[in-house]
């Protein structure tokens, strides 16, 4: 490896050869120009056991035989840290490892989040105030001429739809930039799906659409957030009802899970009389930016976010989500949350 040794000395992004306790093998030139003397105190602390778990150093020499890429903050600086191949030289096990400086890319990505976020932000406010005049019209005692009367309701559909498209991207924004946050706070389920079904009612009246929702007395407390698991139920009743024809069925509903006596989990459920998922297309309905190729009965497009974030909300209360779907015949998204959070 001398030959190797000498050509990496010369190169001009930092290398080393690090053990899985944080020594250091081999260094080259602009590794030692980068990190100095500092390097043995964070390689030291990235090798670390804390309360049972190991730094990020111990995840290169368990990754199987892949390559692994993984950005960490170091002195103040982001690096993007590269393993370039497993070194079986010597008794001790290493890896040679590059180190790659992406603090300006990050701090330019988390620009752009913020400026996304605040536009968006910015953009709720007056579109708020149009939506709360064109409810106060359609609901005042006014008689209005048919054709006014439909364009004002065309124009609330859309208005909604364009407040759905802005706290997607706002929660979006939020996830991207690492922002995410769940509050940890006792979470009625059933309270959170009465109030995600009667948000939608009068949608679901509007389209000819029934709009059901059933669950038990004895559905018990989690521990999470009641704001952003009411809107993954909305969000999941929305899509719903952009795919479920006149006289369709929307169906939301609560089970608990239990192992014996013991509640475990509980599953909440939102079933269409829908148009159905392509069996193909079920594996990536919650990827980011991916959208059914089955157009909506309703009109309009999405961000192809929605679906995304539903899955980012549900996997940060510890839970998972899952689709069945046949075409032609309907959907069921289906969310399960554990009980035992309630514990904390």
């Amino acid at each position: 490896m001398t030959t190797s040794r000498v050509l990496l000395d010369h190169l001009p992004q930092p290398i080393a050869v690090v053990t899985e306790s944080g020594g250091v093998d081999y260094k080259n030139q602009a590794f030692d120009e980068t990190f100095g003397s500092d390097a043995a105190q964070w390689l030291k602390e990235a090798a670390r056991a804390v309360a049972g778990e190991r730094g990020w150093l111990h995840g290169f020499f368990v990754e199987g035989d892949d390559l692994r890429t993984i950005d960490v903050e170091i002195e103040g600086r982001v690096y993007r840290v590269d393993r370039i191949l497993r070194v079986t030289e010597g008794e001790t096990p290493a890896v040679a490892l590059s180190f790659e400086d992406v603090t300006r890319e990050r701090e330019a990505e988390q620009a752009k989040s913020d400026f996304t976020a605040q536009i968006v932000h910015d953009l709720r406010g007056p579109l708020s105030g149009i939506q709360g005049t064109l409810e106060f019209i359609l609901s005042a005692d006014t008689k209005l001429d048919t054709m006014y009367a439909d364009l004002l309701q065309e124009a609330q559909r859309e208005s909604e739809r364009m407040m759905n498209l802005i706290n997607e991207i706002l929660d979006f924004s939020k996830i991207e930039s690492g922002n995410f946050v769940v509050e940890q706070e006792p979470v009625r389920v059933a309270g959170v799906l009465k109030r995600a079904v009667r948000s939608l009612q009068s949608v679901a009246g509007r389209d000819e659409v029934f709009l059901l929702s059933a669950h038990g007395r004895d559905v018990p407390q989690i521990i999470g957030s009641v704001e952003k698991l009411t809107q993954a139920v909305i969000n999941l009743i929305s899509n719903s009802l952009k795919f479920t024809p006149q006289k369709g069925l929307v169906s939301v509903g609560a089970q608990i899970e239990r192992k014996g006596d013991v509640a475990e989990a509980i599953v909440i459920t939102v079933t269409d009389s829908g148009m159905g998922i392509k069996a193909e297309e079920l594996q990536a309905v919650f990827e980011k930016y991916k959208q059914s190729g089955t157009k909506s009965i309703r009109g309009g497009s999405g961000t192809g976010l929605g679906l995304y974030i539903v899955k980012q909300v549900v996997e940060a209360h510890g839970g998972e989500v899952s689709v069945a779907s046949v075409e032609g015949v309907g959907t069921s998204m289906v969310l399960r949350l554990p009980v035992r959070r309630a514990a904390a």
